[in-house]
């Protein structure tokens, strides 16, 4: 039914929560801070916050890197250059190796049964390519859509457009395609208002905001393997 497939990576492949608190535990050694689940949490309602305002167009990526430390830093009262923080936040970022554990079963299982699939996310270029060495998982990809290198971020219908044009570019077929990802905002709407089908992938039991209805709702990557038989 569908012939290609476009993963989001944080939230969907990636296990970022354990890969955020792995990095930022470093992190937080270096600015002297106790890495207690207070100061991660702060930093991760922050860095929600700061993503949200980027996906509406309020910052650019540039200023999320670093203003999200600097708004943490603010609360904590550390002096450090938050540009510092951000850097070395994000060289250890991209070393982390942290799937969730459906996610190389199925895309191994999806490569044997010669699925096209690609990689669309939001995330920094820089990061993202290194994690996706760390955790082994360059090669399952036909495209790796990156928002950085495209200019143009999920949930605008043109990065779809973009994916879309760049899993073809690789040689493989992009007519009927399938968004899978865990963000209602940026995947599945995003996804819906490019005219694309949608699997949301809801691994903690989130309530649907009714205005945002995907084509099919899953617990776990496992649950799309049906789906795609039919």
């Amino acid at each position: 039914m569908y012939d290609h497939l476009f993963f989001d990576a944080d939230g969907t492949l990636f296990d970022f929560v354990a890969a955020e608190r792995w990095a930022l535990s470093q992190v937080f050694t270096l600015l002297n801070v106790k890495p207690s689940t207070r100061a991660l949490n702060t930093y991760s309602q922050i860095n929600n916050e700061a993503w949200l305002e980027f996906e509406q167009g309020l910052i650019t990526l540039e200023t999320l890197k670093i203003e999200r430390f600097r708004r943490f830093q603010t609360i904590y009262g550390i002096a450090i250059d938050p540009e510092l923080t951000a850097k070395h936040y994000a060289e250890t970022l991209a070393k982390s190796f942290q799937l969730y554990n459906d996610a190389i079963p199925v895309l191994e299982e999806l490569s044997k049964q010669h699925y096209p699939i690609s990689l669309i996310t939001n995330g920094i270029s820089e990061i993202q390519r290194g994690r996706l060495v760390a955790t082994g998982t360059l090669n399952y990809f036909k495209a790796i859509v990156i928002s950085e290198e495209i200019g143009v971020q999920k949930p605008n219908p043109a990065y779809f457009h973009k994916a879309v044009a760049l899993a073809r570019a690789s040689g493989a077929t992009a007519d009927n395609p399938l968004v899978i990802g865990d963000s209602l905002t940026s995947d599945i709407r995003g996804g819906i208002n490019a005219g694309l089908d949608t699997c949301w992938v809801n691994r903690f039991g989130m309530e649907r905001d009714e205005s945002t209805i995907p084509t099919y709702e899953i617990t776990s990557l496992k649950e799309l393997l049906p789906i795609l038989e039919h």
